[in-house]
């Protein structure tokens, strides 16, 4: 379906092309430096177009590889970051582990003595 809507779409852009190109058939003048050629109108705006496209391609490009930069430092960092905190939080759970683990024992040692004054 999605590729029926896809050349459904370019069959009418080449039509809209096409109209276009015949209703603008008169030559115009250019102005190349030292060279002024005339060629119809409807080359010279298909020519701008596609090169005003090529440059905006070209320059995203540019962009695209920026982006894919930072988002490798970013990974880089965050990789960075979750190490820091399971670090962090391995030594929290550490300390309440030892903190618990005393208490246990001190529980365990006040069990025993009451136990032993019992008897």
């Amino acid at each position: 379906m999605k590729n029926q809507w896809r050349l459904i779409s370019a069959i009418f852009l080449i039509l809209i092309v096409a109209v276009f190109a015949l209703l603008n058939t008169q030559k115009v003048k250019i102005d190349l430096l030292f060279w002024r050629p005339a060629f119809p109108l409807v080359l010279v705006i298909i020519m701008a177009v596609l090169l005003g496209a090529l440059i905006a391609v070209l320059l995203s490009f540019v962009t695209i590889h920026q982006l894919k930069k930072e988002i490798k430092k970013l990974k880089v960092n965050e990789s960075n970051l979750e190490a820091d905190y399971q670090e962090k939080y391995d030594k929290k759970l550490a300390k309440e582990q030892a903190g618990y683990q005393k208490k246990i024992n001190e529980l365990k040692s006040k069990i025993a003595k009451q136990q032993g004054e019992r008897f």
